[in-house]
């Protein structure tokens, strides 16, 4: 499977690019960057790393970049920040769901038919909210921005239910440093409802590239659960 990924460069994206790299049935991960990977990151033959400089003007990317990448069974949108950037948080995913499915159903592979539906993984969060008329006590419009993009993902991939299906993933809290003495802590203190290991997102995710989900939205505890099994089942 050719699985894409925007937002290696962040901390999360990056530990769900090492995982896709180490997962069987996964034959080649391209990171869609605006800036280029750390040499670190592109050191295995299944990673490429395509530019795309801005993704708010999706006209400019040329046709050759659009053919490394329109063949890829899966994407992970791994890009976000905690502001209240709408371009980042809304109007970039929408946008690339849009400008992908276009050449999706344009391409003579896809009019032929294809044998599975393109799988679109987007990284949410378990505080997102997507009931725009909630009341909340803290960063209400990060939350509700970031929930408006889920139900429209959701929405999208229901009206192109023929060739597209969407995931949401909503992680808690994400721990970082393996099995450090404070990730325990923390572990004990939230739970599994509200905490989790970055290596166990970045699993999940690999997983869900290649085996898909029952539900589209996948919730902190199920991603602890699954993500542990996987890591044990590797070593």
């Amino acid at each position: 499977m050719k699985v894409l990924i925007v937002g290696a460069t962040g901390a999360i994206g990056g530990m769900i690019l090492q995982q896709a790299v180490r997962r069987d049935g996964i034959t080649q991960v391209i990171a869609l960057t605006r800036r280029p990977l750390p040499n670190t990151s592109i050191q295995n033959q299944k990673v490429q790393n395509v530019i795309i400089p801005d993704f708010g003007d999706l006209e400019t990317v040329p046709d050759e970049t659009w053919e490394k990448i329109q063949d890829a069974h899966a994407l992970v949108w791994a890009m976000g920040t905690y502001n209240l950037n709408e371009d980042v948080n809304l109007k970039y995913p929408l946008a690339f769901q849009e400008a992908f499915a276009k050449r999706l159903l344009a391409s003579s592979e896809n009019r032929e038919g294809r044998s599975r539906k393109f799988r679109f993984i987007l990284l949410s969060g378990a505080f997102v909210e997507s009931d725009q008329s909630r009341w909340l006590f803290f960063l209400w419009d990060q939350r509700r921005m970031k929930g408006l993009l889920a139900t429209k993902t959701l929405e999208f991939a229901e009206a192109h239910r023929d060739v597209w299906e969407a995931l949401i993933i909503r992680p808690g809290g994400i721990l970082f440093g393996g099995d450090a003495f404070l990730n325990r802590v923390t572990e004990y203190v939230f739970g599994t409802s509200l905490a989790i290991r970055g290596e166990e997102v970045g699993a999940t995710v690999a997983d869900l590239v290649v085996n898909g989900a029952r539900q589209p939205v996948i919730e902190n505890s199920e991603m602890v659960q699954k993500g542990r099994k996987l890591l044990q089942e590797a070593q």
